[in-house]
């Protein structure tokens, strides 16, 4: 029996968990919406873990309600996605697919944790909040030069940077390598 000629790992249904999250923009004010987990006071981007017989997208919508209190919506963007089979490269216009995917390795019964990134955006003229956000997080709102120093952790960073760079004009993204380091 022929192996594949790429590196392979596969997982059975009980191995691995599937989550989703979203980059909220709020666009008129040109911030990101932020939670920060009490309990560690980390401060992170929404998402959870994808139900049964739920999309990614609407796991990721779902999440963002119940973590921020805002009402969200996919944001339909321009960008690459690869072609099969090595082919090139395509732009794809006014999609709302998964921006970035996050594999974490996990210890325990599951091994590894599938998180897809959504862009979205707060739904309404002001953005205001339609609800209030689950006990164990504090929302934040914060100007696209501080979101990035505010996450906590650096996968978050390079998320939320990639996401601007596809919704923002290239020279409002705040450079990260600019910004220094604080955790």
């Amino acid at each position: 029996m022929a192996a594949s000629r790429y590196a392979t790992t596969q997982y059975m249904s009980g191995e691995f968990v599937e989550s989703a999250g979203a980059i909220i923009f709020h666009l008129s004010k040109k911030q990101i919406c932020l939670v920060r987990l009490k309990s560690r006071d980390e401060w992170l981007l929404p998402k959870g873990r994808r139900k049964c017989g739920e999309s990614l997208s609407e796991a990721a919508l779902r999440e963002a309600r119940e973590e921020t209190g805002f009402r969200c919506c996919l944001l339909p963007v321009t960008m690459p996605k690869p072609g099969i089979h090595r082919t090139p490269v395509h732009v794809h216009e006014g999609i709302c697919e998964p921006v970035a995917v996050t594999i974490r390795e996990l210890s325990g019964i599951h091994n590894v944790k599938l998180i897809f990134w959504y862009i979205a955006a707060i739904d309404g003229p002001n953005g205001e909040e339609i609800g209030a956000a689950e006990d164990q997080f504090e929302v934040g709102l914060f100007d696209y030069e501080d979101v990035l120093m505010k996450l906590t952790f650096q996968g978050d960073r390079d998320i939320v940077q990639g996401a601007m760079g596809i919704v923002c004009n290239k020279s409002d993204v705040p450079d990260l390598n600019e910004l220094g380091s604080t955790h």
